[in-house]
């Protein structure tokens, strides 16, 4: 069937791509930042409380998404972050919204998002048919870039124009819009399964359904590998741009802007370039370039203007690879899991990609304080480029089509 014609798929579409417009706002940092003037630390500990629940109750949360109706899953985390939001904009009202309420609300907000995820993965291969969920991530990667491009800008204004609480306020509208389509789908019937188990025997379950499939384990391989260098940039790339390079806080704007609208070209084509090379070695093929590319931007320099095209150049094209591998690698992970462990792999991959780049932050911003921010990011780009030796003795080099469960 036709996407486009699978009424289920376009409200599941819509759901995600409107949480997605709200949640780019960073409508909560900049209440922080902004209205309530936050220092450094309080902005830091904000930060910590949004990613915190991953390392905590990611691997539980894969195991209670096996177990439950995956859409009413998706509802209450929907509904429940909408309510949560609420309070800030009421607080506001009342005079009374202080950093210590961001806090609580931003670690309630981060495991509802972490629920979502696990469970948003783990339902879209029971709601399309194996051959196409290629094209199911590709459409849902291209809103994403949209939302990703324009939404932080919109937030921004929103803030700068009436303030950090109506942007709250519009981020938490945007959920439950999200939870009302979600209500219209049809929950799938669930998976007979075994008896419950603990929590910690079931979590390992989908940590070994990851580790014994030679795929798999590649692609976690890597995933953990490049999570923990990317933190690299996460701490480096803006002081490296406006303090190593001298450009200005827009120029640095315009060059995350332009990897969104590299994100939207690579969403276009990861369809297309399974079917030209095979899946497998797309997946191998669209990484190693991506990889290459981001030598790009600890080796710009020189006259401002080729500086400024290394940076735009790595941003775009690095992007529009990086978009093209993560589609695929998503698209092979979901064909590859049976659906009944769907929730459990899916919070594997979503521990190793967010639980380890917060380490890698923090290591970088040390390690740059005696080496420099430039080496650091070498260190960086070579240790995402070693990742790649995860995918290269893998099985994924001789894959042509996708992988039957």
């Amino acid at each position: 069937m036709n996407l486009l014609h699978n009424q289920t798929f376009l409200k599941l579409w819509a759901a995600n791509t409107i949480s997605n417009f709200g949640t780019m706002f960073g409508a909560l940092s900049l209440t922080a930042l902004i209205y309530l003037d936050a220092t450094p630390a309080q902005m830091g500990i904000l930060a910590a409380a949004t990613s915190v629940p991953v390392l905590l109750f990611a691997l539980a949360a894969g195991v209670w998404v096996d177990r439950l109706p995956r859409i009413p899953v998706m509802v209450i985390a929907d509904l429940g972050r909408f309510a949560v939001l609420m309070t800030v904009p009421i607080a506001a009202l009342a005079g009374s919204l202080r950093i210590e309420q961001l806090y609580v609300v931003s670690f309630i907000t981060g495991c509802l998002t972490m629920m979502f995820s696990v469970a948003f993965r783990s339902v879209l291969p029971v709601l399309v048919s194996r051959d196409r969920l290629i094209d199911a991530n590709s459409s849902l990667g291209m809103s994403e870039s949209v939302t990703a491009t324009a939404s932080p800008a919109i937030g921004g204004g929103i803030v700068q124009s009436v303030g950090g609480p109506v942007a709250v306020f519009v981020d938490a509208i945007t959920f439950l819009l999200s939870g009302l389509f979600l209500r219209r789908i049809p929950s799938p019937a669930s998976n007979e399964r075994p008896q419950r188990r603990s929590v910690l025997t079931e979590a390992s379950e989908g940590f070994r359904a990851v580790t014994d499939q030679p795929v798999l384990r590649a692609i976690l391989g890597m995933v953990a590998t490049y999570s923990f260098f990317s933190g690299f940039i996460l701490t480096l790339y803006g002081l490296w741009v406006i303090q190593g390079l001298g450009f200005s806080a827009f120029t640095l704007g315009l060059l995350l802007g332009s990897g969104g609208i590299g994100s939207l070209a690579g969403a276009w084509l990861a369809g297309a370039t399974a079917r030209r090379l095979g899946l497998g070695r797309s997946v191998v093929a669209a990484y190693t370039v991506a990889a290459a590319l981001s030598f790009l931007t600890p080796l710009a320099g020189g006259p401002t203007w080729l500086a400024l095209a290394m940076l735009l150049s790595e941003q775009c094209l690095g992007d529009t690879f990086w978009t093209v591998h993560n589609i695929q690698a998503i698209s092979i992970r979901q064909s590859i899991t049976p659906d009944e462990q769907l929730g459990r792999v899916n919070a594997v991959f979503l521990f190793a990609s967010q639980g380890l780049r917060p380490l890698g932050a923090l290591v970088a911003g040390i390690a740059a304080g005696f080496i420099g921010v430039r080496a650091g990011l070498l260190i960086s780009c070579t240790g995402i480029n070693l990742a790649g030796i995860w995918l290269l003795l893998s099985p994924l080099p001789r894959l042509k089509e996708g992988i039957r469960r």
